[in-house]
């Protein structure tokens, strides 16, 4: 049987290489895992899905809203690019750059920045109330109902 046959490292070179090992592995990175993904956060809605949150239809704002301010009381205000005017059916309706207000479910009070006109005059639009299938608007002392169908797209700005 042939003898096995040990080769032996000196010392010094034995320590360096274990010294260099223990350098290397302290140097190295810990590994570590990737973040795990945060939820992307819910987008803003717009002021046409707000609408429809308190049971209201976007069709009563014109297209173009730049933005808009929900604070939690109910008031609000909403921004166009600049006025805007159109005609619904028969009559004229005119929108400012900032529409203000206050919301609840199926109503709009305090309206500000809309305004219709009626025979010869301008009349501030100050309240819109769902009532089942139909949106009433008061002007003054007037109001007029409509079905929502009327209202389901945004018309849009002259």
């Amino acid at each position: 049987m042939a003898a096995s046959q040990h080769h032996h490292l000196p010392l010094p070179l034995v320590s360096a290489i274990v010294l260099c090992l223990a350098t290397l592995a302290a140097a190295a990175p810990t590994p570590t895992l990737p973040p795990s993904p945060s939820p992307e956060p819910e987008p803003e809605p717009t002021a046409y899905q707000m609408l429809e949150r308190y049971n209201l239809t976007q069709g009563i704002l014109p297209e173009g809203v730049t933005g808009y301010v929900l604070r939690p009381d109910g008031s609000f205000e909403v921004y166009l690019p600049g006025d805007c005017s159109f005609r619904a059916g028969s009559i004229q309706v005119r929108y400012s750059s900032r529409i203000a207000g206050s919301i609840r479910p199926e109503s709009i009070t305090g309206v500000e920045g809309v305004k219709v006109k009626l025979l010869l005059a301008w009349v501030q639009v100050t309240q819109v109330d769902r009532d089942g299938d139909q949106l009433r608007f008061s002007a003054g002392p007037i109001s007029k109902s409509f079905p929502v169908e009327t209202f389901a797209h945004s018309p849009q700005c002259s």
